[in-house]
């Protein structure tokens, strides 16, 4: 013991090169030693010399690597034993583990090593953690940096995944040369063998977030990582099995891409490299997780109250429009949205879901919808006959009580529908619920009234939310294309599991600004009031018989007095952008047609054109516009909702677009003419002259 003591102070453990104290370390020379220097040297590669030691803690290891080589019981497998069900052999006992010395030096950079401050950002504390293997090694992948094992980091820098993106920014190394031992060195090749073997086939990966972008995870999700994550985050693990193939994120992933891009489950088992049945699984446990728990809480009568809609998601406009002073009162926009299906060989089925408006085989879930465009509920699916057309469907839905929507609704309630609800308006009545819907056309009328053109025009004005919330809802292709029989019994799930994805993680489609939507409505009404001063000008001075000479619109030489405007100022008069866009529309025509435009003035400052339809060629619409040296005053048109002076219709739109605004801009390239790419039939057949017979 005394010659043990006389050692060195600095002496360092030829295994694992820590520095001993001198009680805690031992000679390697000696015969009794022989053994141990033989190990060493078979295990490790280590030649120990005379004065080389080793610590007690890789000494008792050794021992017991011993003992558990001599002490390993042989069982014998004898005729008894094998015949008994309930004999179990021994466990054999755990060895140590031994560790080389780091003597294998590589040029590879590396972080500090260390437990007393963070590997990171250097910070010193009680509270730190060793970096997990995972981490170090995606480090390594990354950036080419070891970090020691062993080291420690700060708790903020770890997530599930390994570090934060934050944290994986901020690595830096310190040394540029990494040292290694055997067993370490071995176990980096592993690790990289493995990782390899792993991501061999993968295509798509969920599991990892960095290993797609934002760009990629909305084009094959619709959503971007960080709505991914919280979609996740609502799911817990008990609701999808992991297996070898597939995690609870890549069902979650894949669901969405076969919502996303409505492909087939063979096309996305090539993309996932899984088997076909792996995805029918798949999909099967997303469906019934969101179902459980995801969908419920954004979506239906129970997860909104009618006092959040009225203050959370109902437009200042609507409230101006067909509210109270006192804003207590819920809007709702009610249609319903077509989901269209394979002809069914089941004949009543195909009969029950043919659809004579539509001429195709569809089933029809019904949207509620506020102002904002945020979707209160879906109901249904339901049959598309004429014993469930959209009046018949809501009926049944009040009769019946679904999702408790009667004690929803409150009395002098609003609910927005189109013309096809009209047998519901008696019920509705009888609970107390306003409808508001356009207006029909009088029997022997060709054109709405005034006062009818201007009450339809309010209703449109918040109406089409509901229509921009189903195009919405068909971004997701499965929805939009032709869904197959096989899925129909899940066409609901799908519809209300989308609703709730928009409703989480879409904006509003128009939440509208309180000042500006007060004066647009208040404005609205005020026109609503007022009578077609020009409408009535040419009845009584016979403008629409009176002949005269008609001039093509063709450029700045044409009507010269007209105010010029900018979209906006066009866009004021409109109350609109539909009008705006069919304007564009109108004027590319009419620069394809020299005939489409043409111009009568009929009196100063006021003009008529006459223009051809854009659904039947052979009919025209004759419109008179007066206007002053800076504004248009008033307009009429002889279609079919021409008589309004609350917005204009699009025929009056392109004529006021194209005078005071598109002739005055410097034209660009033209649009290209999808028309020149298709043959068309109807050309006159050409003659070739050197098939005829010279005349003698």
């Amino acid at each position: 013991m005394d010659k043990i003591r006389k050692g060195r102070k600095d002496s360092k453990c030829i295994l694992c090169e820590k520095r001993t104290k001198p009680g805690k370390r031992r000679p390697l020379c000696g015969e009794t030693n022989k053994n141990l220097r033989n190990f060493l040297s078979k295990n490790f590669l280590v030649s120990p010399n005379d004065d080389d030691v080793i610590c007690d803690t890789c000494r008792r290891k050794y021992y017991r690597e011993g003992q558990a080589q001599v002490n390993t019981p042989t069982v014998l497998t004898n005729d008894t034993n094998a015949n008994d069900p309930d004999f179990m052999p021994p466990s054999a006992p755990k060895r140590a583990k031994l560790s080389s010395p780091l003597s294998i030096s590589l040029p590879i950079s590396s972080t500090i090593k260390g437990h007393a401050q963070c590997c990171l950002c250097k910070k010193r504390g009680p509270k730190l953690m060793v970096v997990p293997q995972e981490a170090r090694f995606h480090t390594f992948l990354e950036k080419n940096i070891i970090i020691p094992a062993g080291s420690r980091c700060c708790p903020r820098h770890l997530c599930t995944e390994g570090f934060t993106k934050e944290a994986n920014e901020d690595i830096t190394s310190v040394y540029t040369v990494s040292d290694f031992n055997r067993s370490g060195l071995l176990e980096l090749i592993d690790t990289i063998r493995e990782h390899a073997l792993k991501n061999k086939n993968a295509r798509i990966d969920f599991d990892k977030s960095s290993s797609l972008n934002d760009t990629d995870f909305r084009n094959l999700t619709g959503l971007t990582i960080t709505d991914f994550e919280d979609l996740c985050s609502h799911i817990p693990n008990s609701a999808i099995r992991d297996t070898r193939v597939r995690s609870m994120r890549t069902c979650i992933g894949i669901f969405l891409t076969k919502l996303r891009s409505g492909m087939s489950n063979k096309i996305l088992a090539t993309l996932f490299n899984i088997s076909k049945d792996s995805i029918r699984k798949a999909i099967s446990s997303a469906r019934d997780a969101v179902k459980q728990h995801f969908t419920p809480k954004y979506l239906g009568f129970d997860h909104v109250s009618r006092e959040s809609v009225i203050q959370n998601h109902t437009r200042p406009l609507a409230q101006t429009l067909f509210g109270d002073i006192t804003n207590t009162t819920a809007i709702l926009v009610i249609d319903g949205t077509y989901i269209y299906i394979q002809k069914s060989g089941q004949f009543k089925f195909q009969r029950s879901t043919y659809s004579m408006h539509k001429f195709r085989n569809l089933i029809k879930p019904m949207m509620f919808v506020t102002t904002t465009g945020y979707i209160v509920s879906v109901i249904g699916p339901y049959l598309c006959n004429s014993k469930n057309n959209d009046a018949k469907i809501l009926n049944s839905i009040f009769k019946n009580n679904l999702e408790k929507i009667k004690e929803w609704f409150d009395k002098d309630d609003v609910v927005v529908v189109d013309r096809g609800f009209r047998d519901s308006i008696d019920l509705l009545e009888e609970f107390g619920i306003q409808t508001k819907m356009p207006s029909f056309l009088k029997r022997n009328e060709k054109q709405l009234s005034v006062e009818d053109g201007n009450t339809t025009r309010l209703v449109t004005k918040v109406r089409w939310v509901v229509e921009s919330v189903n195009g919405r809802i068909k971004q997701w292709r499965l929805l939009d294309k032709v869904l197959p029989n096989s899925l129909i019994p899940y066409a609901g799930e799908y519809t209300r599991f989308v609703s709730a994805i928009c409703n989480k993680y879409r904006p509003p489609l128009n939440a509208g600004n309180e000042t500006d939507d007060l004066l647009l409505g208040t404005k609205m009404l005020h026109m609503s009031k007022k009578k077609n001063e020009l409408m009535e000008r040419v009845s009584n001075e016979n403008l629409h018989s009176r002949s005269g000479r008609w001039q093509k619109i063709d450029g700045n030489d044409s009507v010269e007095d007209f105010p010029k405007l900018s979209e906006e100022d066009i866009r004021d008069i409109t109350l609109g952008v539909y009008q705006v866009k069919l304007a564009k529309s109108y004027t590319e025509e009419h620069l394809e047609n020299d005939d489409y435009y043409e111009v009568m003035q009929q009196g100063h400052q006021l003009i008529r054109v006459r223009m051809a339809s854009r659904h039947t060629s052979s009919k025209t619409h004759n419109l008179w516009i007066t206007y002053d040296d800076c504004c248009i005053k008033t307009w009429y048109c002889t279609c079919k909702a021409g008589a309004r002076i609350v917005g204009t219709c699009s025929h009056i739109s392109s004529v006021i677009w194209f005078l005071s605004f598109y002739r005055h801009q410097t034209k660009g390239n033209q649009a290209k003419q999808w028309k020149d790419y298709v043959h068309d039939a109807n050309q006159p057949e050409v003659v070739d002259d050197s098939d005829s017979e010279p005349e003698e």
